[in-house]
């Protein structure tokens, strides 16, 4: 090969290596799953319980944000003006824990009942939230966002909305609220739907800020129809900022609104003047409704109206640069565009960097076709969430697990067992409750659970790894209530006692696959067995004794009104002794 030849061929070696380096390192957006829908509606599987990476993107694709005020922006009046602001936001990172209660937006997402699946697309969308699996604790980013929730209007009157249809609805709403903490709920019914904006709004300065004791800098509100490049948004509100604050629109020809960015003062002055805004444009949200009120009444603050995009069902026609695309129903157009506009996500949650050394509550939010537990479900989970708090855990919900039963063709308690297998890496260790399990002495720390077990096993250097009780009565563990540490041997025992075919239709189901496993002598040295014990982790109404820690209605049918019963008591602080022991 001549000199020539030799360099031509290292010269393109050399440009076909980079190539695909840039090619394997180029940033995008992984598009999740939807949440598993529940499909065994019509079904006979009634209530049984059978005891008788909160991911926040690629690193490299995030928008980190800008904590700095825009120029000219002010905050609301706080009891406390010398909050510092907050950190600044790490580079391509998501942020560090915020504690100062400054923050830069609060984006406010009315949103109807019936939109769970546009609520994820703006989680993962907006805020890189892909699951709950390690949940975005309360005030971690620069950002806080609450999505603003309202009841039906007229969808009954639909022949498509059948009871069937809306009992399918209400048992998937039930559970994303048991497993995102993101949402203030309006449980009427909406005659009105151009109000709905003004309400969030006002909800949000009138009611959140205060309760939380929190400023914020500006606000952003756009409903989940709505596909939104924050960092864009930013960017635009920015060079147009105004002293005096700003109302920064992005709607359609016809004065709709898809978008805004409010400054805190702005948004306040429009819900004073809320009623005069509205006289003459009452079919109109706010938004819009004030920009052409303003116009004829010239408020102090600056008022931007541009040109958002209407979705117009072909993707050729989104401009790549566009900050917000309107009224976009469907998934796949969803991903088309948000993949055109190279969306970064703009992290609304911190890193907790001692969250595998930490615990967390697990527990189900799939509610069964029956509907027994429905009513139950959220003061239960409200319960458990309250309990987490308190000590420092996270709290985590899931349904899917369960759902996915139903194609496995086993019994849907065994997506326990899955959940406990997906959740378990992200923790050291994991408290699983069944839903009708609930806390009565909210003041007794787990790690005593797990300190007076470690203690009796013994110092032979045997770890363990699971723990949980037999009451008195039993042949078995109740696994309605367990605790699992993250280890190698959780990991295959777990493994393990999904191989169990038996048990998957046979009574007592995966509770009997666990006793069966544990029992065997290559899993004896992981177990910590309360044995007769009905107290320290879990008891039965009928042997309940006050300072008990937890409570577990688990009778032949259904538990759903002693277990309201003993959460309204022990939620007023009362003793809830003798509920469900008859």
């Amino acid at each position: 090969m001549s000199i020539a030849a030799r360099k031509l061929y290292w010269i393109t070696a050399a440009v076909f290596l980079m190539i695909v380096f840039l090619s394997y390192h180029k940033s995008t957006v992984p598009y999740s799953a939807d949440r598993t829908a529940n499909t065994d509606v019509g079904q006979s599987q009634d209530y049984d319980d059978n005891d008788g990476d909160y991911t926040s993107g690629d690193g490299d694709n995030i928008y980190s944000g800008d904590n700095k005020t825009p120029s000219g922006t002010s905050g609301n009046t706080s009891p406390n003006p010398s909050i510092p602001n907050p950190p600044p936001t790490v580079a391509a990172t998501t942020p560090l824990p915020n504690t100062s209660g400054k923050y830069d937006t609060l984006v406010v997402i009315p949103s109807s009942w019936t939109q769970i699946q546009n609520r994820q697309w703006v989680r993962e969308t907006v805020f890189g939230i892909r699951d709950n699996l390690e949940p975005c604790k309360k005030n971690d980013g620069n950002i806080i966002y609450k999505f603003y929730i309202y009841g039906r209007s007229t969808w009954a009157k639909s022949a498509i909305h059948s009871p069937e249809f809306n009992q399918a609805m209400v048992r998937d709403l039930y559970g994303e609220f048991m497993e995102f903490n993101d949402n203030t709920f309006t449980n009427t019914t909406v005659a009105d739907k151009s109000a709905i904006w003004g309400d969030a709004l006002n909800w949000a300065i009138t009611t959140y800020i205060p309760a939380n004791k929190i400023q914020v800098d500006k606000v952003l509100i756009f409903d989940s129809t709505t596909i939104v490049n924050l960092p864009k948004m930013e960017e635009v509100v920015k060079a147009s900022a105004n002293p005096n604050g700003f109302l920064h629109i992005w709607g359609g020809a016809d004065l709709t609104t898809f978008a805004a960015m409010i400054s805190f003062d702005a948004a306040d002055q429009i819900l004073k003047h809320r009623a005069q805004i509205k006289i003459n444009h009452p079919n109109e949200d706010v938004i819009s409704a004030a920009s052409t009120f303003y116009a004829k009444n010239p408020a102090a603050f600056k008022i931007v109206r541009v040109t958002g995009q209407l979705w117009a069902s072909n993707v050729d026609q989104i401009s790549a640069d566009a900050a917000v695309v309107g009224q976009v129903y469907q998934r796949e157009d969803w991903r088309r565009i948000t993949d055109k506009l190279s969306i970064k996500p703009t992290p609304a949650c911190a890193v907790d960097e001692n969250r595998k050394k930490n615990i967390a509550l697990l527990t189900s939010s799939y509610i069964y076709v029956d509907m027994c537990m429905a009513e139950a479900s959220l003061p239960s989970a409200e319960n458990k969430r309250t309990y987490a708090d308190q000590h420092g855990y996270d709290f985590v919900a899931r349904a899917a697990e369960f759902a996915q039963e139903e194609h496995r063709g086993r019994r849907l308690v065994w997506g326990k067992i899955g959940a406990i297998q997906k959740v378990l890496p992200h923790y050291q260790w994991l408290f699983w409750m069944d839903m009708d399990a609930v806390i009565a002495d909210l003041d007794k720390d787990l790690r005593a659970i797990i300190q007076t077990a470690e203690e009796e096993k013994g110092t032979n250097g045997e770890e363990i790894s699971l723990i949980v009780a037999r009451p008195k009565r039993d042949k078995m563990l109740n696994a309605g209530v367990m605790l699992i540490k993250n280890t190698e041997w959780s990991r295959a025992f777990f493994n393990e006692v999904q191989t169990r075919a038996p048990w998957y239709h046979k009574s007592s189901y995966e509770q009997a696959a666990i006793w069966e496993v544990m029992n065997e002598p290559k899993w004896a040295s992981g177990v910590y067995l309360y044995d007769g014990d009905d107290h320290t982790m879990n008891t039965f109404p009928k042997l309940y004794a006050n300072g008990d820690f937890v409570i577990h209605f688990a009778p032949a049918g259904c538990p759903s009104v002693p277990v309201l019963a003993a959460l309204a008591k022990i939620k007023a602080g009362e003793s809830a002794l003798g509920i469900g022991a008859e």
